[in-house]
């Protein structure tokens, strides 16, 4: 009996010792530095395979741990890796981890434009990321405007929300848009094409609170990663709801009129299962008074995940209808000489707050370039963007080292693009004769369009002719498809092959017509007739002024098929080597038509009789035009090599060589039916350094790039030059403490035209440097408060190819400051352009005409102050 007694005891004490040992837990709670907690943060044991996520209130629990000293770090993508030591003695223990943002983290996985994801230390390319912290420090207004923060890439974002002008590292815009520069949403295009006339890809991009982070590759092996983007690419990467939470803000303007809502929520479904849904509506007049409402509409995205085992499978949506004005260049005074010019304000007329839009200039009429009917369209509508997209993508790990993953995406693209262009100022004798002899109108007085229609006298004596840009985007629709399948041959060999497959519908009808306005803002210019001749302002139902260039059509398909193979082999434990090569085939059918076939009479308005402003009318009508048939194809190639110094430096090079083919509105065609040029030649050379200091990171790229370029179409003149460009770039992120952070970078570059009559001389509005200060400040008990602000500038490029006219550097501040009301609950102040700089990004001419003793020009400077205050709530 007492030896049971003893053995019971026995087994009693070890149990309780077993318990001991295996009951052991580390518990506790992860948050962001301003407080809020964070779902989805991996927090694991070093070393071990044991961890744990965090839940909705950033809370975890790692059980069954033994005595001992552990390193404990918790992981979250966009967020700097955190590690603590902790010993457990026989009892639970508490570790709680506050992160700081770090999109710039040497550890972050990177997945665009890369052969196979890996780390931004492991990879032989120039990438940059944003995360949500960042974009919503940079303010941005545009697509335009947030891409301005990438290091290497200068942003023309002067002209609203969309068809901005792009380029990278020196590589030229010479037709505008983004030719060499491709823009993706979650990894697909959003236009097979960067410069297609008022359908730029941007167009169809809105930046709003779905967007969970921005990576952007520049040169690299972008080349082989996607289709006419060899310069780089940028991909706006969406929340997938794979931790639970949400947002809502209310935007008002305080010095503008502007309302706006966002919303965003998503969340985990179990079973595998999770959504995102979000988007905005808006309305409002935009930054510079126009007269009307001329920015309104919204976007709704939405996706759904299930995950399985060995993969995911993910579907989406998106619909896009909004509104925005589009600002083109303007009337300003030039004074000073060429080399040290300064733009500055007309009598009446602020070019950083005024614009040609007005509340009389509501109505374009012309003639339909489709079916030579008549035209009749709402200025108002200025970039209307029509989306809607579906798609899928899929990733899955298979036996023996296989991975299979596929994207594709179906959008039914169309829309409006209309705003005034600026063709000539000058006094009101000089337009009125110029648009007479233009219109071939008589002696006809020049009188008010409205009212008592008295005499057209503006109390500045100033007036201007106005071409309205009236576009009809018909169909820009697309599908884009993209599979790759890959094999890990050894542990350090891997192979990829993909397919990549595109059609790109291009369906765009030009139906430009003249007005003649005072130069006035406030949106109060009104127009003027020739009595008896002209209608509503309108003296033309074309651009005579230009020759009656601008009746256009454009009906074109492109398909494209491009297989690509890349390996990705560890050479040794230090160096690594990736290679990529790109097999582009395409094929293009339809028809253009670049001008009026026929400038006639035509009784627009249906009264039987031919009046003045019908005598002449450019008319597309009963022809086809020039037909398009043509087949082209090129290779692209990229090497690269990655060296590990140690775990916080690498070096890498790479070599590139590429391609970018043209949108059909670029380009002349023979009576063959084949383009003058089919595509564009880029080749780049680039090594970097990446440091991981005590405190941040440092990147540094030099690079070198060749661009055979071939004349194409810019409205209506032919540019186009090879080119030639080195340069530096830098960028940094850095954290002082717990408060103070900084975000930098910096890009020199010496581009040269390299043929031609302008040889030597620099592309036009290439800057030598561009640059990025963004400090910021946290404060109070949970950091819930904080202050950023960033400053954008640019030394000073040149108007044109010919180097005769300068535009000034300029440099302007966005202020951001948010005060924490409670949890999740902030109210924040954004201030853009906080100096109201002025910064000119375009002049067309060379001055046209005197204007006292000074010169008039036709030019675009960014947007002056705009102030807006948001009630945040996160969730």
């Amino acid at each position: 009996m007492n030896s049971i007694r003893q053995n019971g005891i026995l087994l009693i004490m070890l149990l309780l010792s077993v318990s001991t040992a295996i009951a052991q837990s580390i518990s506790g709670n992860v948050k962001d530095n301003t407080g809020m907690p964070l779902p989805g943060v991996n927090v694991i044991v070093d070393g071990t395979t044991k961890g744990a996520v965090t839940d909705f209130d950033g809370n975890y629990t790692i059980s069954n741990l033994e005595n001992g000293t552990y390193t404990l770090s918790a992981t979250f993508i966009g967020y700097a890796k955190t590690s603590q030591s902790v010993t457990i003695d026989g009892a639970d223990v508490t570790v709680d981890f506050v992160m700081a943002e770090d999109a710039q983290s040497l550890d972050e996985i990177i997945v665009t434009g890369v052969v196979n994801p890996k780390s931004r230390i492991e990879s032989s390319i120039s990438v940059s990321t944003m995360g949500i912290k960042l974009i919503e420090q940079a303010a941005p207004r545009s697509a335009g405007e947030l891409f301005r923060n990438i290091p290497g890439i200068r942003a023309e974002s002067s002209g609203g929300e969309g068809n901005a002008n792009f380029n990278v590292r020196g590589v030229p815009i010479s037709s505008g848009g983004s030719r060499y520069f491709q823009i993706q949403e979650d990894g697909l295009p959003l236009n097979l094409f960067g410069d297609t006339s008022f359908g730029n890809a941007d167009n169809f991009l809105r930046i709003d609170s779905n967007i969970g982070r921005v990576e952007a590759i520049r040169g690299g092996s972008a080349s082989t990663q996607t289709s006419n983007g060899p310069a780089g690419i940028i991909n706006m990467i969406s929340k997938t709801g794979s931790t639970e939470g949400g947002s809502l803000a209310t935007t008002f303007g305080l010095d503008y009129q502007t309302s706006r809502l966002d919303f965003e929520y998503g969340t985990p479904l179990g079973n595998g299962l999770s959504y995102h849904i979000g988007g905005f509506m808006r309305t409002g007049e935009g930054p510079r008074d126009i007269g009307y409402q001329g920015n309104k509409g919204g976007q709704i995205k939405a996706n759904l995940t299930k995950k399985f085992k060995n993969g995911y499978v993910r579907t989406y949506f998106k619909f896009l209808n909004d509104q925005s004005v589009m600002y083109l260049p303007m009337p300003m005074r030039l004074e000073g000489s060429n080399s040290d010019p300064t733009y500055s304000n007309l009598p009446g007329f602020d070019i950083t707050s005024d614009s040609q839009h007005s509340a009389y200039l509501q109505q374009s009429a012309g003639t339909s370039p489709f079916n030579g009917d008549r035209h009749v369209n709402d200025v108002r509508k200025g970039n209307n963007p029509i989306s809607k997209a579906l798609g899928a993508e899929f990733s899955f790990k298979l036996p023996k080292d296989w991975k299979v993953t596929g994207k594709a995406r179906y959008s039914n693209n169309s829309g409006q693009w209309i705003s005034p262009f600026t063709a000539a100022v000058g006094t009101v004798a000089e337009i009125e004769t110029t648009a007479r002899d233009a219109a071939g109108a008589g002696s006809e007085p020049l009188v008010y369009a409205d009212g008592d229609r008295e005499a057209f006298n503006p109390s500045n004596g100033l007036a201007q002719i106005i071409h309205m840009f009236d576009v009809s985007v018909e169909d820009l629709s697309n599908f884009f498809g993209d599979v790759k399948i890959s094999k890990k041959i050894s542990d350090n060999v891997g192979v990829t092959a993909g397919l990549f497959t595109a059609t790109q519908n291009t369906k765009i009808g030009w139906q430009w017509n003249s007005f003649l306005s005072e130069v006035k803002g406030g949106g109060e210019a009104r127009l003027a007739d020739f009595d008896g001749f002209s209608r509503g302002g309108q003296y033309s139902y074309g651009t005579p002024v230009w020759g009656n260039c601008c009746q256009r059509k454009y009906n074109t398909v492109h398909n494209v098929n491009s297989p690509y193979v890349g390996i990705d082999a560890d050479i040794n434990d230090k160096l690594n080597f990736d290679g990529s090569v790109r097999f582009e085939n395409v094929r293009v059918n339809g028809n253009i038509q670049g001008g009026p076939t026929s400038q006639d009479s035509f009784d627009y308005n249906g009264n039987g009789t031919i009046e003045g402003i019908e005598t002449t009318v450019p008319v597309i009508i009963g022809n086809a035009g020039q037909i398009v048939n043509d087949d082209y194809n090129f290779v692209s190639y990229s090497l690269g090599l990655n060296y590990k110094l140690n775990d916080g430096a690498a070096v890498f090079g790479r070599y590139s060589s590429g391609a970018s083919g043209r949108a059909a509105d670029r380009n002349n065609y023979g009576t063959n039916g084949l383009a003058d040029v089919q595509y564009d030649q880029l080749s780049q050379l680039e090594v970097g350094f990446k440091k991981r200091l005590n405190n941040g990171t440092l990147n540094l790229t030099g690079f070198m790039s060749n661009t055979d370029e071939g004349l194409s179409n810019e409205l209506n003149r032919s540019v186009g030059n090879p080119f030639k460009a080195l340069g530096l770039e830098a960028e940094t992120a850095l954290a002082f403490g717990e408060n103070f952070s900084f975000n930098g970078s910096f890009t020199w570059t010496k581009a040269e035209i390299d043929g031609g009559a302008n040889k030597g001389n620099t592309p036009r509005r290439q800057a030598d440097l561009v640059y990025n200060l963004s400090p910021s400040y946290n404060f109070g008990d949970t950091r819930q408060h904080s202050l950023a602000l960033s400053v954008l500038g640019t030394s000073k490029s040149y108007a044109q190819d010919d180097n005769d006219l300068v535009m000034p550097a300029y440099a302007y501040f966005n202020l951001i400051g948010r005060a924490g009301l409670t949890d999740g609950l902030s109210v924040v102040l954004s201030v853009n352009n906080l100096f109201d700089t002025v910064g000119i990004t375009e002049v067309e001419g060379n001055g046209d005409g005197a204007f006292n003793g000074d010169r008039l020009v036709r030019a675009r400077s960014i947007s002056g102050r705009s102030t807006t205050l948001s009630l945040q709530y996160k969730f």
